[in-house]
């Protein structure tokens, strides 16, 4: 059973305002400073349940939010060329305004 808690708390899930969810995992979503204070203090019910509903952010952007979460852990620590990020030009507001929300 503690082993099931220990997976559980891997993981984080993110509910868009479209209701699309995305499990992602948690060291990779506490790279969101918003995320990161929302999960570590003990006064959001969003620490106890690791489930966090953004109300404001669309499925389609979130996506994009979550892949950039990968992005930088992946490359978080590497001494190469960063390869570039790409955001459809058509997203870039949008995906902006959730990166400042999020404080990614």
């Amino acid at each position: 059973m503690a082993t099931q808690a220990a997976s559980d708390d891997e993981y984080i899930t993110l509910e868009s305002s479209d209701k699309f969810i995305f499990v992602i995992h948690r060291d990779v979503a506490t790279l969101s400073g918003t995320i990161k204070n929302m999960l570590s203090s003990g006064h959001f019910e969003e620490s106890r349940s690791n489930f966090i509903t953004l109300r404001d952010i669309k499925a389609v952007i979130l996506e994009k939010v979550c892949r950039y979460w990968y992005y930088k852990a992946k490359h978080l620590n590497s001494v190469t060329e960063i390869p570039h990020f790409e955001i459809e030009p058509e997203y870039a507001l949008e995906t902006l305004m959730a990166a400042d929300f999020l404080d990614t």
